[in-house]
Order: structure tokens, then sequence, then C-alpha cells
């Protein structure tokens, strides 16, 4: 029996269970499904160190019927889902608050902070080739009055240490010739990089634990059975029981399940996101572009042109809106790349593990020995992923983190 047992085989599971075997601990890990192939595999393929405001911020409130009455917008709620979701969005617009979101962005920023030299630790150890991106992120405006009204953004991102270049005309039409820069305004937001296939980049980290001697188990966990408080077996669906020590669960969306046989409930919600891959899209990027005024990312990954984004909130079994995926296509024709001469590829549909105050939890489980949780990273999963990790196998293995987790506990106030 393992001393450790991973439960979710994302970007946030792997990091956890590679973390823990590092350090000599036996872990196994437990996906039901392959390797980074939920939110990892259909994200937008950055490392965004400094995407830290959150979309409850001032003003949001104003913004947020429009959104919501526009199937095309931004963020849309499926019909008939408004009232299951209306005590999550009542929380989140709590979250909405000046001083509160200021918090918040100071909470996000001590793990992103973290981030690139705990992507570099885990990625030379693994030996992976070709997974970082070329350049730093270009994140663009339809003006520059657009820019001006999203100052806080960008105020709230200094007050953290994040620096910005802002780019006048000739150099912002001379980075990217394939991209449409007309009355456009632009700027280079520094740390940014991007990957060039995220599931691989899991995938890539989880034969490294393996070669350490971890032990991955394609697996469905029906139910974990407690006793004297404390998780003591899981009960698999094809019939089998697995004993365990201890415990981690990093199940993204599907994590409420799991925490209901432990008798924890929080405030873990999915939303729903977009991506069309295009593999011949006729259209060369040296970077990742993001289009602030729409709402999306275009990333180049192995695959082709990733354009991406959207927030769908949704049940998390819900079919697929792809309409969603292909207006996101339409708008980066129409505002960014007048050559985009294909506009059809690979869609997906993915749920995100959002908490109302867009804070992780990264913590013990309350109330449950020997039990941790590592969920609800929103967007910034992958960003998140190695440091999340090293957190959690610092907390079991009784060292010190180097971020203090109060804000992250699962038993905090998420308002």
């Amino acid at each position: 029996m393992a001393e450790v047992t991973v439960i979710g085989g994302g970007i946030i599971g792997v990091s956890c269970a590679l973390a823990l075997q590092r350090e000599g601990i036996a872990t196994t890990l437990i996906e039901r499904d392959s390797i980074g192939g939920k939110a990892t595999f259909g994200n937008c393929a950055l490392l965004a160190v400094s995407e830290i405001v959150p979309l409850a911020k001032p003003g949001v409130m104003g913004k947020l019927p429009g959104w919501l009455l526009n199937p095309e917008g931004p963020l849309a709620i499926r019909p008939g889902h408004l009232p299951t979701a209306l005590p999550w969005l009542a929380r989140f617009l709590l979250n909405a608050r000046a001083r509160r979101v200021a918090q918040i962005c100071h909470h996000l920023g001590a793990i992103t902070a973290h981030a690139q030299n705990d992507f570099d630790d885990v990625i030379e150890a693994a030996d992976i080739q070709n997974i970082w991106g070329k350049n730093e992120v270009l994140y663009l405006y339809d003006s520059r009055q657009q820019y001006d009204t999203d100052r806080l953004s960008w105020q709230l991102r200094a007050n953290e240490g994040h620096q910005i270049t802002e780019l006048d005309d000739d150099a912002l039409r001379d980075l990217e010739p394939d991209l449409d820069t007309t009355g456009k305004f632009g700027l280079i937001a520094h740390g940014w990089r991007s990957f060039t296939d995220p599931q691989r980049l899991t995938r890539e980290l989880s034969e490294y634990f393996s070669e350490l001697g971890g032990e991955i188990i394609n697996a469905d966990v029906k139910r974990i059975e407690m006793g004297s408080a404390k998780a003591k077996c899981l009960h698999l669906l094809d019939g089998s029981q697995l004993e365990i020590d201890k415990l981690v669960i990093a199940a993204g969306c599907w994590a409420n399940t799991l925490l209901s046989d432990l008798g924890i409930r929080i405030p873990l919600a999915p939303l729903h996101g977009y991506h069309t891959d295009i593999a011949d899209s006729g259209v060369s990027l040296s970077r990742p572009v993001v289009y602030a005024s729409g709402g999306f990312v275009n990333t180049p990954v192995e695959s082709g042109l990733r354009i991406a984004g959207t927030i769908e909130i949704a049940p998390l079994d819900a079919l697929p809106n792809y309409r969603r995926a292909e207006v996101l296509v339409e708008k980066a024709q129409r505002h960014l790349f007048p050559g985009l001469t294909h506009t059809h590829g690979s869609q997906w549909m993915g749920a995100r593990p959002f908490m109302p105050d867009t804070l992780p939890v990264i913590g013990p489980a309350p109330g449950v020995a020997d039990a941790w949780l590592a969920v609800g990273h929103g967007q910034l999963g992958v960003t998140m992923g190695p440091t999340t990790g090293k957190i959690i196998s610092a907390l079991i293995t009784r060292k010190t983190p180097a971020i203090d987790i109060a804000s992250y506990r699962a038993d905090r106030r998420y308002t």
C-alpha cells in the first residue's frame, strides 16, 4: 500500500504526486480517463503569471445582466440552470468589492510568483523538450480608450510586482505581421509564457513520476469509505477496493462527490470553457495574443492555432454548445486575423473548477485526518500546478510551505 494516494490525473494531481514521489514518499496516482485529458488538455496553454485579477471586480454587477442574457457573450448561463447557480453567483458578486479584489490578487499572486521557477525545476528534472513557446504574451485592445477603462486591472497587477511594456503603433504592427492592429492598442505582459502542448507536458511529468517509482492506476473512484474520521478505502467502479493511508483529492470539478463522502462541502462550481484548434489556419503567430476586448486567447500550439476562452455556467454533465467555440473563431477572423483561411478545426468543451472567490483550495481536509485538498484552481490550473504540488508535499511531510496557506484553506470564508 502506498503511503499517499492522489485522486486526479490533471496537472494539479500529477504535480502533487510527482512532488511527493520526489521526496521519497511512495505515491499512487488514480485517474479514470487519460492523464491530462480534461481541463488540462483544453486550456489556453499559458503560464499566466499575472492573470491574478478575478472576473468579479468593481463594475462587474453592471455588466453581468448583459453577459448572461447574451448567449454568445463572454459569460453565459445555460437556460434552466440559473436557480441552481444563484447561490454561487451571489457569493461571486460579493467578492467584487474593491478591497476584497485587491486581497484576492495578492493571494493569487503569491502562488503565481513561484510558477516559472517551479516549472523550470520539474521540466528540467523530467527532461521535457520543446514545451515552451517562443515569446512573451501580447495583450491587445481595440483602442487605447478600452485599455484606459481597464487600467484598474493593470494597476492591481502592478501592485503585485508585474510589469508591462506598452507598444507604439509601429512596434505593434511589426510584432505580428499576420495580426490586424489597425487602431488597436497593445502591450507585452512580462513573465507570461506559453506551452506547446499542456497535455503532453502533463503526460511527460506523469511518466517521470512513474520512473521514480510512482504507481498510476486507471480507475474510477465510486466512493470513499470512512473509518474513525479517516479515509480508509476507495471503492472503485469495477467493484474492487483499494486500501489507503493518506489521501489527496485533486479531482477538479469532479471533487464534489468525493468530498461529500468525507462530509465536506465547498462552493466548487464547473465553469465551462471552449476552444478550437485549427491545424492549417493560414496565420503565423510567434506568441500568444490575448484579445482583451473580445475575451479570448489565440495561442500557437503543436496542433495549430488554438482559439480559446469564454465562460459558460452549466451543469457538470452539460452537453457542449459548440456555437460558443464558433463565435470565438468568427471574432478572431473579423477582428484579428483577416488571413484566417480555415475556420474549422477540432472543437473542445471542458469544465474548469472555480471557487466564488477565485482562490484555489489547498490544504488539509477539515475534520478528516491524513487527507488534503488541491482543487478549485479555475483558469489557472496549469499555471499553479507545480507550485500546488510543492505546497501539498510540504504539508504531508510536515515541512513549512513556501507560501502561507491560510487564504486557501477549505474552511475559510468565501466572501
